[in-house]
């Protein structure tokens, strides 16, 4: 697909313009009479996915948050394992 579109040409594939830019994190320039007038980009930072690991899911909680950056020490955050 190319990445720079007319305003109907961006208008009909909105969606597809989307996804293509979530995946593989290229970016569309939107021209409107021949002059460039927005870009979709994409996030700097992409999501995150958590997805539960198999076998591990459920057997092991963490008493704090891992992402909050206020924690001064890793250790601190322990995880205890269930099983």
């Amino acid at each position: 697909m190319p990445t720079t579109l007319n305003v109907n040409e961006a208008k009909t594939h909105f969606s597809g313009l989307i996804t293509e830019v979530e995946k593989s994190l290229v970016s569309f320039t939107i021209m409107r009479y021949g002059r460039p007038v927005a870009r979709i980009v994409p996030l700097d930072t992409p999501r995150r996915s958590f997805k539960p690991i198999p076998g591990i899911a459920g057997k092991i909680k963490v008493k704090c948050d891992l992402f909050e950056d206020s924690s001064d020490d890793w250790e601190a955050c322990s995880a205890v394992a269930l099983a």
